[in-house]
């Protein structure tokens, strides 16, 4: 009998024992979740590590070929390519015949082919004389742009410059703001030069709409100070009703000169194009009422910007270009400003 009863008393012990350690286990903290995967930062949202940028091919060389290359018209498109080359790192080189010689021009073009530049940027006064040029130098995979003055059928890729027949309107209305809408205009230009016979467009549709405005006459300047006032002093003297007088190019020194010399300062107004220390001057002691100021500097700062896209094309661009597409605007109209005696300061500081 107590055999029996220590037999029972071990199995209630145990059935004890076996529900304490389930009550334990219910009664014990469950155990920790595991952790959750890093969650990645969308990439609109993550910081870019921090690159250098390209190092500039520094062997290239960006060339402009002027024409009239001498003439203090260019300081500022000189300028301009030469920090543009400075940020890009790479070689510029302004060129071109000294006086207006379209010949010589194309002759220093066909050199310059020769050297194979990266970039070849022209102003072609005279389109069709240096078209042939443009052209060689494209089909030699060299890219072209022209400046100042386009040569709208050739193969050049971009014309960076004032759109010349808004600007001649620019001009046109500012005559007719200085004569009261009353004047017989006599102008200076070279004949056959396209920017500047569409300058001259430009001022004949503003007079059309205007009929107290008359054209009297346009007289050949040559580009030339000297030339100019020799020409506007016969014109004014063969043509006594003139009472504005206007310079289509920057030879307007000259026609400063001429009304200095025919006594017809504040008699006559001048509205003149571009700016030169001798047009600051006209302007600043009241010989010439206004000059139009073309952007000549963002014409080349820009360009050679553009160039070295074109010669280094992200991967979408370089897409296009595989695909014979030309990836550059073909046109950018860096446009005129009309600046008074009020407005010189930044001019006379600049130069």
């Amino acid at each position: 009998m107590n055999k029996r009863r220590n037999r029972g008393g071990f199995a209630w012990l145990a059935i004890v024992m076996m529900l304490a350690t389930l009550l334990t286990a219910c009664a014990a903290p469950p155990p920790a979740a595991p952790a959750a995967p890093a969650t990645a930062v969308p990439a609109a949202q993550a910081q870019p590590a921090a690159t250098e940028p390209a190092k500039p091919v520094s062997d290239e060389t960006y060339v402009m070929v002027s024409n009239v290359a001498a003439h203090p018209y260019w300081i500022d498109a000189k300028k301009g390519g030469e920090d543009a080359a400075a940020e890009l790192g790479v070689k510029w080189v302004y060129t071109g015949p000294a006086d207006f010689n379209t010949p010589a021009q194309v002759t220093t073009m066909e050199q310059i082919i020769a050297t194979k530049p990266a970039c070849i940027i022209i102003a072609a006064l005279q389109p069709d004389a240096v078209m042939p040029a443009i052209d060689k130098a494209i089909a030699a995979g060299i890219p072209v742009l022209t400046v100042d003055t386009d040569a709208p059928k050739s193969k050049r890729l971009t014309y960076l410059g004032t759109d010349n027949y808004q600007a001649g309107r620019v001009m046109g209305q500012r005559m007719v703001e200085v004569s009261g809408g009353q004047g017989k205009v006599g102008l200076a230009s070279v004949p056959g030069q396209f920017n500047l016979e569409e300058r001259i467009r430009g001022i004949k549709d503003v007079f059309a709409e205007n009929p107290g405005m008359e054209l009297v006459t346009v007289v050949d300047n040559k580009a030339d100070d000297a030339a100019a006032a020799t020409a506007v002093v016969a014109m004014l003297q063969g043509h006594p009703e003139i009472n504005v007088v206007g310079s289509i190019n920057a030879a307007g020194a000259g026609v400063a000169s001429a009304l200095r010399q025919t006594n017809n300062v504040g008699k006559i107004k001048a509205v003149l194009f571009d700016i030169t220390e001798p047009i600051i001057a006209g302007v600043e002691d009241g010989s010439v009422d206004s000059t139009l100021v073309q952007r000549t500097y963002m014409m080349t700062y820009e360009g050679a910007k553009l160039c070295y896209m074109y010669n280094h094309p992200s991967k979408y661009l370089e897409n296009w270009q595989n695909n014979k597409f030309v990836t550059l605007p073909n046109i950018v109209d860096t446009g005129v400003m009309v600046v008074t005696k009020d407005q010189l300061a930044p001019f006379k500081t600049a130069k």
